[in-house]
């Protein structure tokens, strides 16, 4: 399927052209996660109800209602824009129409990512290359605090991950790749073009 046709099994609106996006520091312009990308990675990796999904820098919700789709468990965005956290609550009003939410709710914050405080229960995060290292360090310590502080499996999803984004899990916190996906493209090769699946220990070292 396109990522036409996947909206539309989905009954969501996630394809449109992004215009007038307001910049800010540290903060990258949205673009949806193509669905092939989503079927790549999440082909490689088995999630459990008991699952939390949060994606950082979620826009219209894609992410977040393809998780919530296919695994059936409890997935959150975060996105600063109002614009797009308006037009995400427009998406599920659509979709849970056609899904039963009570067991594996789908929900949406407007706030700044490094503003979200970490649940005890999330433990699956996604990242499109959102924002600046500065704001990703700053996410992943808080991740790493919450994880210390309540021991679990907890993944680290990146799609088309700047060097900085891997050179800090890699050198700088306990996170171990365990899934380097390659993106096929015919057209040219780009090795950005790939998925990274960080996992952590489920009992930390207090470093």
């Amino acid at each position: 399927m396109n990522d036409q046709q996947y909206d539309e099994l989905l009954h969501i609106q996630t394809t449109e052209e992004q215009k007038n996006f307001q910049l800010f520091a540290n903060y990258y312009p949205y673009e949806p996660t193509p669905y092939t990308v989503l079927d790549l990675c999440f082909d490689q990796i088995e999630l459990e109800k008991k699952d939390c999904f949060v994606d950082f820098g979620c826009g219209k919700g894609r992410v977040v209602f393809y998780v919530n789709y296919r695994y059936h468990i409890e997935t959150l965005g975060i996105e600063m824009n109002k614009s797009y956290v308006q037009d995400a609550l427009q998406n599920k009003a659509q979709y849970s129409k056609e899904h039963h939410l009570v067991a594996a709710p789908v929900n949406f914050l407007h706030v700044k990512a490094e503003q979200y405080k970490i649940k005890p229960t999330d433990n699956i995060f996604f990242f499109f290359n959102p924002f600046s290292i500065r704001i990703f360090r700053h996410i992943i310590r808080h991740i790493w605090k919450s994880q210390q502080l309540y021991p679990r499996k907890i993944y680290v999803i990146l799609y088309y991950p700047s060097f900085e984004y891997i050179q800090f899990l890699r050198d700088e916190t306990q996170f171990k790749m365990i899934k380097d996906i390659l993106v096929p493209n015919t057209s040219v090769y780009n090795m950005h073009e790939r998925v990274l699946i960080f996992k952590s220990k489920e009992k930390p070292s207090m470093e």
